[in-house]
């Protein structure tokens, strides 16, 4: 292929180098200069942290993606028709269809990647708010002497809340899950929870409740490594938006979020002390969104 087909290409891709390294240098710049922000020390990780993070980073993937996928067709179209004017002897059929094929996959790739990023934007969504709507809620024991932890991290994931009161360490899983409108009123809102499985309007489900088993499991051992006594852990499934009809006692206590309190029922297990001790781990553990500073190093 003669060279002078390449001057389209190289005169496109330039300009995008060249953003790209003062991208770079402006943020070496920055790093160079001076600067330490006033905050001394990381924050505590709010309700939906980790989900806030991805929402971000989904934001920003369904805007590139977006993007290129309606400039990628244009791209190819203006190399054809610059090859054109460079060189009108190489513009033959065969250059046409490799551009016309190249445009087309390019845009193809970046169509299914803008769905399955706008569809997992909605559903991280949902969780968030999920999440925030249950701290709000949780947060409103530490009238009654509870510190709450959002987002502790775990193996692998991260617990969404941590109630540490009197009465016991509780581990709240929170699942946001969408409703049908039937036309049913307070029916269509309302889960059944017989002790061992969920009862939604369109379905069943079990997984919940044994993913909230498996963290507080999880919390109670990391506990004891840190503690060296054992510290009982009681799971809690919290479903904002949902009425809950219990129908069996189970090891997960399943609630609405508004109903909070009732989770502070019952005898004193943990004196101050031992609350204290606990609440030092968790903070320790979910003191991990550093301040927004140029260089955390100067």
């Amino acid at each position: 292929m003669d060279s002078s087909i390449l001057v389209p290409a190289g005169a496109a891709i330039l300009p995008m180098l060249i953003i790209l390294v003062m991208i770079n240098a402006l943020r070496h710049a920055e790093g160079l200069r001076r600067r330490k922000s006033p905050f001394n020390r990381d924050f505590l990780r709010p309700a939906g942290f980790s989900l806030q993070r991805r929402l971000e980073e989904l934001q920003l993937e369904l805007a590139l993606s977006f993007g290129f996928g309606l400039f990628v067709p244009l791209w190819f179209y203006s190399m054809w028709l610059s090859v054109q004017k460079w060189n009108p002897d190489a513009a033959g059929l065969e250059l046409a269809m490799l551009y016309m094929v190249a445009g087309v996959g390019g845009f193809l790739f970046l169509l299914s990647r803008t769905l399955y990023n706008y569809r997992s934007l909605r559903a991280i969504r949902m969780g968030l708010d999920g999440e925030l709507a249950t701290g709000q809620e949780l947060d409103r024991l530490m009238r009654h002497g509870c510190r709450i932890f959002h987002d502790v991290p775990a193996a692998g994931s991260n617990i969404d809340h941590v109630v540490i009161g009197p009465t016991g360490v509780l581990a709240v899983e929170t699942k946001a899950q969408l409703r049908s409108d039937r036309g049913r009123g307070a029916e269509d809102a309302t889960v059944l929870f017989d002790g061992h499985r969920l009862s939604f309007p369109s379905h069943s489900d079990t997984g919940y409740l044994d993913k909230a088993g498996r963290q507080a499991k999880w919390l109670s051992n990391w506990l004891r490594a840190r503690l060296g006594e054992d510290v009982p852990v009681t799971p809690v499934l919290s479903l904002p938006g949902w009425f809950v009809d219990r129908r069996g006692d189970g090891s997960v206590s399943v609630v609405n979020p508004k109903e909070a309190a009732k989770l502070l029922q019952g005898s004193s297990v943990l004196d101050r002390k031992r609350q204290e001790l606990i609440a030092f781990q968790l903070e320790r553990a979910c003191r991990a969104d550093p301040p927004r500073q140029v260089n955390r190093s100067a």
